[in-house]
């Protein structure tokens, strides 16, 4: 009896948990929120719940301490499911989760956006190619250097190709 109760605690005190994870995650006009009020860029990790490329890059990548060190300190992260009908507003129109994958031009999951802190999408060059976004599975390793290139700003003057 005793061993009973004890499991049905830890699986009270597992689902809390889970729970509470779970409502701390931002909305994407939270997240665009508190962007400009700490003045941090957003990294917008456009996924689907089908795609396994996407659920090895959040075990993988951003739950990875060294990436997780930067990404609390200098972005707000904001997950958008590529294909949800969640009404979202953004610059003023308001989007379908599918029609602002759509319009940050995800044509693959995962696909990952950064914005300004008032939300403005950062574009960067790669092999003199202009990008607004970084397409697929990238190792952390990969990871923290692009958000190293958006964090310091190199995105304004050098070529991604010659970091990554």
């Amino acid at each position: 009896m005793l061993k009973s109760i004890k499991y049905l605690v830890s699986f009270f005190i597992i689902a809390l948990v889970s729970q509470s994870a779970q409502s701390q995650e931002l909305t994407f006009e939270g997240a665009l929120e508190k962007a400009k009020s700490e003045n941090k860029k957003v990294i917008v990790d456009i996924y689907t719940d089908w795609c396994g490329w996407c659920k090895k890059m959040d075990k993988d990548v951003y739950e990875n301490k060294s990436i997780k060190k930067i990404t609390d300190k200098s972005f707000v992260l904001v997950k958008l499911d590529a294909e949800g009908m969640d009404k979202i507003q953004y610059n003023g129109t308001e989007y379908t989760e599918t029609d602002l994958a759509l319009y940050f031009e995800a044509q693959g999951y995962p696909t990952t956006v950064f914005l300004e802190p008032e939300g403005k999408v950062i574009e960067y060059k790669y092999n003199n190619y202009t990008m607004k976004n970084l397409p697929g599975y990238f190792k952390a390793d990969e990871f923290k250097k692009m958000l190293k290139y958006i964090r310091d700003g190199k995105y304004k003057n050098t070529d991604l190709s010659t970091i990554l």
